[in-house]
This record gives C-alpha cells, structure tokens and sequence, in this order.
C-alpha cells in the first residue's frame, strides 16, 4: 500500500476583474492608481503601480495620443475600462512592449489606489487578481 503525502499547493484563487489583454503577455505584480480625470495622469509614476483608467478617460486620450504613449513609458502595465483590440491604445501597448488590460468593467469603482494586486495577461484574455 502506498503512502498519500499531502498536498501542497496553493488555493485556487480566482480573478476579481476580467478585461481583454493588449500588447505584451505576462504577469506583473503592483499597486493599482485609480485615475479619474486628466489632471491626475500627469504625476511621478512610481515602478510598481499600475494606473486604472477610468471610463471617462476613453475621450481625453483619444484626442492626447501623446498623454497615452507618455503613461506607457513610464509604467510596466496599465489597466482600462475602455478601449479595443485593435486601436490606439492596443497599438501603443504594443509599440511600449508593455500590459495593457481593457474592458475591464468597473475597475474604477472594484479597485482603490494602493490596493496591492497582480495581473495576468495572455493572448486575448487579462486578469486581475487582489493580493493585498
């Protein structure tokens, strides 16, 4: 008879948000940054966060291409209730080589500014897992 040894792997745990992955692939672990209006994406954006764009951004960043590609230079990810595969802010994740999750419904009001979490992104599905 064999001995069962016990099991230690972790608990599942399970996506608190879902949204379409854009640009590159991977997992990347910081603080989320709720941006709400246009005054608050022009900041000193620390490595670890992770700015989540609100729905009523969609229209200032469509019309400030440059504010858009700027943010991607200076952060690893990004996560956004709007956007689409293909468009502008699909094609500037690309070109940054950087995480971009959108459709990412309500991400503004799920998540708070320094709520530590993970996000997991791979062909055209992105996740957003709470850690802390």
């Amino acid at each position: 008879m064999t001995k069962k040894t016990p099991k230690t792997e972790e608990p599942h745990v399970f996506p608190i948000l879902k949204g379409e992955s854009v640009g590159r692939s991977g997992e990347f672990t910081g603080r989320a940054v709720v941006v709400v209006n246009p005054k608050s994406l022009k900041r000193r954006w620390a490595s670890d966060e992770i700015p989540v764009l609100g729905m009523n951004l969609e229209k200032h960043l469509k019309t400030n291409a440059r504010e858009l590609n700027s943010l991607f230079t200076k952060v690893s990810a990004v996560l956004a209730e709007f956007g689409e595969s293909i468009g502008e802010f699909a094609s500037v994740a690309y070109a940054q080589q950087a995480i971009g999750i959108i459709k990412v419904q309500d991400a503004s009001h799920v998540l708070e500014t320094d709520m530590h979490i993970r996000l997991h992104a791979s062909e055209n599905l992105g996740e957003v897992f709470f850690i802390s």
